[in-house]
């Protein structure tokens, strides 16, 4: 194990002997959180990472920590990371903890490693994984592979003797980009092409038209919960239309979404939380 990481553990040790040294200070002012992190919406004014890069070499964006040594890796808290490659400069939880380091990767020869590895020292209960069981695989990654199957990419991190010890997952929404006809509300056909839906990833944003007035939004997925979206801020202008019906049928299934499903690369459909479909939607461009 490296010196960031055993400092790690011995601040953590004055911790419950309640002698902490200058160390403890540090990390409590230098560990953080990157400033998007309070959620995954709309409001980063970072350059969005597209997964499609990490095929050219360049890990970046958000990670959920999946396995570690092969176990569930759960915490208190959801367990993840972000990269930020301009930086080299990684984020993230350990299911209890915030972590921060640097990174170095070469795609040529599927190197990985971190470095300069500090964390906060908030003592947590013991619940899945340990926090412990996180810091340790970092500490000794030094390859990595990567694979796409079906929309959602993975990483496999590897220690030095070739062993997989951490698996990561990151849900890939480009799909969505666009500008999409609504098909179905609850089952029920639609014919106007006045009612569109615009999805913007890269700003987590929503437009439309309802069939008679302008529609605005954010949008939220939960990396945690594979296909998890929702709708939120939701707003809209007040003409008086001439099918109401029809339009507050299209805002009560967007404010019910819970999950994206895509059929085929120019239909998707919108779930809510017991998996009943509320939206299905056509691609226009």
């Amino acid at each position: 194990m490296n010196k960031s990481l055993l400092a790690i553990g011995a601040a953590m040790l004055c911790v419950m002997m309640g002698s902490c040294s200058l160390f403890q200070k540090n990390v409590r002012t230098e560990a953080q959180l990157p400033s998007d992190r309070h959620s995954v919406e709309a409001g980063s004014t970072r350059k969005p990472y597209r997964s499609q890069k990490l095929e050219q070499g360049e890990i970046g964006g958000d990670w959920l920590i999946e396995k570690v040594f092969g176990q569930v890796a759960k915490g208190q808290d959801t367990p993840y990371l972000k990269f930020e490659p301009s930086t080299h400069m990684v984020y993230g939880s350990n299911g209890c903890n915030t972590v921060n380091a640097t990174y170095k990767n070469n795609a040529a020869d599927s190197t990985l490693s971190f470095d300069n590895m500090i964390t906060t020292m908030r003592l947590c209960a013991e619940e899945g994984l340990s926090e412990t069981a996180i810091n340790e695989a970092l500490d000794m990654t030094a390859r990595y592979t990567w694979a796409l199957n079906s929309g959602r990419y993975t990483l496999q991190f590897y220690n030095a003797a070739g062993e997989p010890i951490m698996t990561l997952a990151r849900q890939d929404f480009d799909f969505l980009n666009g500008t999409w006809g609504v098909a179905e509300i609850d089952g029920q056909k639609i014919d106007n092409d006045e009612m569109q839906l615009v999805l913007d990833i890269d700003e987590m944003k929503i437009h439309g038209n309802t069939g008679c007035n302008v529609l605005n939004g954010s949008i939220v997925t939960d990396m945690a919960v594979q296909g998890s979206i929702s709708f939120q801020n939701m707003a809209t202008t007040r003409m008086m239309c001439p099918d109401i019906n029809q339009e507050t049928a299209l805002l009560v299934a967007l404010e019910a979404a819970a999950q994206v499903r895509p059929v085929d690369k120019n239909t998707v459909e919108l779930l809510n939380a017991h998996g009943d479909v509320v939206l299905r939607l056509v691609r226009e461009n």
